[in-house]
């Protein structure tokens, strides 16, 4: 690894902090990586339904962000309990369609009155940004409520469903948890 290091700072004239950006980032991408393929595994059976689900909490955790946990394995951990319940779980659970729609119009309300929380290790962001992200949510949710209404016996709309119920309730949580600055 110090060979790593020593070849950026010579070749590309890097600080130590920038290397440890790097590093930082690598790190990163390694950790989420090796989440998304030890879930793939055991979510071998569902997969494509797998996919979907992290398609939307994509979405989701880029715009609102909501509960982070700072080990590797309390991420994990978590993350299998949040998919395992939208994906196996939760989807047997039923419904009728309105009330479905009543939900989703709910969740779209906790977003953007809620969102965004990020980590405590990111600086605030500026109130552009949150409106932006805002929007982005409320725009995404809707689209997701129309293809809801038009297709409401898909089972990835199902499982969409439940994640962004799931999510707005870790939301819900991870606003209640956090400490406001004074």
């Amino acid at each position: 690894m110090q060979t790593i290091k020593n070849f950026l700072k010579k070749k590309y004239n890097l600080s130590n902090y920038q290397i440890a950006q790097l590093a930082f980032l690598c790190k990163s991408f390694i950790s989420e990586i090796s989440k998304i393929i030890i879930m793939g595994i055991i979510f071998y059976n569902h997969l494509s339904l797998y996919f979907f689900a992290l398609l939307i909490m994509l979405v989701l955790r880029c715009s609102t962000g909501g509960i982070h946990f700072y080990t590797y394995i309390g991420c994990l951990t978590t993350s299998l309990i949040f998919l395992w319940s939208g994906i196996v779980w939760l989807p047997n659970i039923t419904f009728p369609l309105n009330i479905k729609l009543l939900l989703i119009l709910l969740c779209i309300l906790i977003c953007y009155y809620i969102g965004p929380i990020c980590s405590k290790y990111r600086p605030p962001h500026s109130n552009k940004f949150i409106q932006k992200r805002k929007l982005i949510i409320t725009f995404f949710i809707f689209l997701f409520s129309i293809a809801l209404y038009i297709m409401p016996e898909s089972s990835y709309l199902n499982v969409g469903f439940w994640i962004i119920i799931l999510h707005s309730l870790q939301l819900i949580i991870a606003k209640f948890f956090r400490k406001e600055p004074s």
